[in-house]
Order: structure tokens, then C-alpha cells, then sequence
């Protein structure tokens, strides 16, 4: 064959090549269930992986280097660094930081009440999952401003949390909002956790009651992994409804009885408090009853400072706050000093987004969502922190999902349009494919899911979150000090 004709082949074959990158499936060509044909396309020609960081240590560094350190001398060098410690912050709508400053001053007033505590919400999906995250947020909210406790912890556990160790009888049935729901549940409590517990399975009102008493029991001790403040408490509160049986509860610490109670009879979200000169090194709490009420969560706390509650809910993509009993959800957060709310959602909703017209769609769901909850705490916070990076393998290679950054936008969309805070924790660890260099650090900072964060990995975004909560507190104080002055200038002219 001629030299030009080869040409010509080879020019017919690229051509083929470049028509069909321009026009096969983007998710291939599904042969049977486990075969799907993909060819490459010019995104994958175009997709370089030199920008991805390769030392995660050394990059998150550049979190806390001051911007006008003398060991920044190269320009370039400086220009990256600023354009970190400006990603690294909360961003509000229009800079509105008013919300967040009440915040702050709802903790400043602590030191000078010391009966008032304050209440933190921080809800989100598997990535906080044991307490992970909130332990970091809720430690250095409490040293700072007292407080003691974990917070709202389920009756039944879905995975066990390092905040505190609980056991329970087996025969404890826990029912979810989220994730596989009991269809069995027709009715929507499940405020505030999206969860309950009961010891007797409900049944259907055809049914009839077994006439014979049912026995269960919880435990809880303090944890020996949880931060100091954690472990201790002195009251902790049930909250329950439903209760059509008469119910008792015989309390023990360390093995003795030292409490007799009987439930509430009714509707309604109820509550039953016990006080505590110290924490119990262990607390049993024992039920009778023919039929159990709905019991939807503890919680245990100190007599002042901070609460901060870990809710986990696993496959949950945060859009279902709307969707439990308003009247319950509302009856709860009404009665609480919520001064802040911190949703953690997105991972979920990213492996189903097919393009940018879904994730729109979902930014808008998430966005009723933050409404809802400012109906019910007007004067509240949120902040929602965006997904964080997750990686895929694409044609046998790992990549960041397709959408991944489309959600992201919607959900600081959301954020912005409802004047809630958003924090880009998916920019914060390093942006597009960044997930694969923090499960492929030494040590690895992920899983090997390339989604969740290991130990190591949760400490460090928790550090990185709790530098932009507190560099919203120096601004804040700032504006304080300034106010201060003002009205100093202001006296002295009158």
C-alpha cells in the first residue's frame, strides 16, 4: 500500500474515531446487566490530572500560613493563598452575616447567664455518621462557652456513636424516615431525629393488643473515645407520644433503683426529665407496658452552655424535613433555643444526577427545605455544608462524578436564595478529583469507597470548618468593638 493511501486509512479511522466520541452515549450502551459498551469521549482526552494536588498535607497547609508572612515570597505563590483563605470561609448571601452574628451573640450571652443554654442542630447524611464531625464542633463550641453532653441521641441506635455507649434489649424495633422505610408506618413522627423506637411491633388496627405486659431496656454509660465534656451530663430529657397503654419506667444508676415513673397517656409530642447531681457511670432505664409508645429520642445535657446534636441520617439527601409531622417537628424546634442550624447534605443525591436540569431540581427541593426550617426558627442560622468531593471509576479509571459540581451550585443556590450560609467543603479539600489524592495520602485522610472520610480525614475538615466558623466570630468581634467605640464617640459628644 502507497504511503498515501495508508494516510487516507488512517485519516478515514480518526475521523470514524472522532464522529463517534462525538456521539456515543454518554453512559454507554447497555449490552445486558452486566456488560455496558462506553467508548471514550473528548472529555476524557481533555481531562488532565496535573492539577490534581498531590501532597494533601502540604495543601492544607496553605490553610494556615498568614496571608502576610514573609515565608511568601513568590507572587504566584501568594495569589494561591489568598484565593484558599477566601474559599476556606462561610459564604453568605450579599455578605449578609447578620444571622450568624446573632449566633455569636446567643453564645456571648452564656457568660452572663449562667441558667440558658443554647442549641445547635447539625444534621446531616452517613458522613456524620457516630458522631463524626459534630464531636470536633460541639468540643470547641463547649470549652468556649460551657456545656456538657451529646445532645439528642436516638432510642435505637442505626450505628453506634462514640458520643455515648448504649445497649438495648432485642427486642426494640427502630423505624426510619429515611433510607428503607417501614411500610407499615403509615403516620410521619418522626421529629426531631427522623427516627423512633418501640419495644412492641405496632400493629394493624385489625389486630387485637396482646393482653400481656411487654418488658425492654436501655442502657447508656459515658464513652470512653468521646471528648471530656461529652461524657458528662446532669439532665437528660425523653421525648415520646402515642402512649395508648399505661407505660412505667423504673430508673437505675449503677444498679439501684432510685426512680418509678409512669408515661403520660395520649397524643403528642410529651417529655419526662431526670436530673442528676453526676453523671451515672451506668444508667438503666426499664419499660412495662401492652403496647409501647413512640419514643423518638433522648437527650442528655448539662444545666447551661451549649447543645450540640449529631443526626445522622444515612441516605437521606436532606429533603424530607417538610415531609415529617409539622406538628410535631414544629413542637420541638419551637421549644428549643436553636440558635443554629448546620445541614450537611448533597453526597446522595449526586450518583443519581443524570444532568444539570436534575440537579436544579434537587437544589430547589433542598431550597423548601431551608424555608421550612426558617418558618420555624426565624431568628436561627444555617449553614449548609456542600458535598464533599466522591470519586468514581469512569471507564476503569477514578474520576470525579459527572455532576458532582452541578449539585454543588444548586445547593449554594438554595442556600443564598433562602439566607442561609454555605460552606464548599467539595472546593475546601482541593476540588475536581481531589477525593483520590485524600484516600491515596499517607496516611489515607478517605475510605476506599472514595466518599467517606476515615478518622484522620473527618478531624481535618472539622478543623477546616471550625477556622471559618471562628473567622466569622473575629469579624464579628470586630464589628462589636467598632459598634462600641460609636456609641463611646456618641456619649462623649452628648
Amino acid at each position: 500500500m502507497k504511503p498515501f493511501q495508508i494516510f487516507l486509512v488512517l485519516l478515514a479511522v480518526g475521523s470514524l474515531a472522532f464522529l463517534t466520541m462525538l456521539y456515543f452515549p454518554e453512559d454507554g450502551i447497555k449490552i445486558n446487566n452486566n456488560l455496558t459498551l462506553r467508548f471514550a469521549s473528548l472529555e476524557d482526552f481533555e481531562k488532565n490530572d496535573d492539577d490534581r494536588i498531590k501532597d494533601v498535607e502540604a495543601f492544607l497547609d496553605l490553610y494556615e500560613i498568614t496571608i502576610d508572612s514573609t515565608a511568601i515570597l513568590d507572587s504566584i505563590q501568594r495569589a494561591k493563598q489568598i484565593y484558599r483563605m477566601a474559599m476556606l470561609r462561610i459564604q453568605w448571601p450579599e455578605n449578609d452575616r447578620t444571622d450568624i452574628d446573632r449566633f455569636f451573640s446567643s453564645l456571648e450571652e452564656l457568660k452572663d447567664t449562667p441558667t440558658k443554654k443554647v442549641r445547635v442542630m447539625h444534621f446531616g447524611d452517613s458522613q456524620i455518621e457516630g458522631d463524626r464531625i459534630t464531636s470536633f464542633i460541639r468540643n470547641d463550641l463547649q470549652k468556649e462557652y460551657g456545656g456538657y453532653g451529646p445532645g439528642l441521641i436516638p432510642v435505637v441506635e442505626g450505628v453506634p456513636s462514640a458520643a455515648i455507649e448504649q445497649l438495648n434489649s432485642d427486642n426494640w424495633h427502630r423505624f426510619t424516615f429515611f433510607g428503607k422505610r417501614d411500610t407499615n408506618i403509615l403516620h410521619r413522627r418522626y421529629a426531631p431525629l427522623g427516627s423512633m423506637g418501640m419495644f412492641t411491633y405496632p400493629l394493624v388496627d385489625s389486630l387485637a393488643i396482646d393482653s400481656a405486659v411487654q418488658k425492654a431496656w436501655i442502657e447508656f454509660s459515658p464513652s470512653g473515645i468521646a471528648k471530656n465534656r461529652t461524657r458528662k451530663y446532669s439532665n437528660l430529657t425523653l421525648y415520646y407520644g402515642y402512649s395508648e397503654e399505661e407505660t412505667l419506667i423504673s430508673t437505675y444508676t449503677q444498679d439501684s433503683l432510685v426512680r418509678f415513673d409512669e408515661l403520660v397517656v395520649g397524643d403528642g409530642l410529651n417529655k419526662l426529665n431526670w436530673k442528676f447531681n453526676s453523671t451515672p457511670k451506668k444508667l438503666r432505664l426499664e419499660f412495662e407496658s401492652k403496647k409501647s409508645p413512640e419514643f423518638y429520642a433522648f437527650s442528655f445535657e448539662g444545666k447551661s452552655g451549649v447543645i450540640v446534636d449529631n443526626i445522622a441520617m444515612r441516605g437521606s439527601s436532606g429533603t424530607l424535613f417538610k415531609k415529617m409531622n409539622r406538628q410535631q417537628m414544629g413542637a420541638f424546634i419551637r421549644s428549643q433555643n436553636v440558635t443554629l442550624f448546620i445541614l450537611q447534605y448533597g453526597g446522595n443525591s449526586v450518583p443519581y444526577i443524570k444532568d444539570v436540569k436534575q440537579a436544579v431540581q434537587y437544589g430547589n427541593w433542598f431550597k423548601a427545605q431551608l424555608s421550612y426550617l426558617k418558618q420555624l426558627k426565624p431568628n436561627a442560622a444555617i449553614i449548609v455544608i456542600g458535598p464533599s468531593d466522591m470519586a468514581t471509576k469512569v471507564a476503569g479509571k477514578f474520576m470525579t462524578y459527572p455532576y458532582l459540581e452541578d449539585v454543588r451550585d444548586a445547593l449554594k443556590q438554595a442556600s443564598f436564595e433562602s439566607g442561609a450560609g454555605f460552606w464548599d467543603l467539595y472546593e475546601v479539600m482541593g476540588g475536581r478529583n481531589s477525593m483520590i489524592s485524600w484516600v491515596e495520602s499517607d496516611p489515607p485522610l478517605a475510605g476506599s469507597d472514595y466518599v467517606h472520610f476515615n478518622y484522620g480525614g473527618t478531624k481535618r475538615v472539622s478543623e477546616l470548618f471550625l477556622k471559618a466558623l471562628w473567622s466569622d466570630f473575629s469579624d464579628f468581634e470586630k464589628e462589636e468593638i467598632k459598634n462600641d467605640e460609636l456609641e463611646s464617640d456618641t456619649s462623649k459628644v452628648e
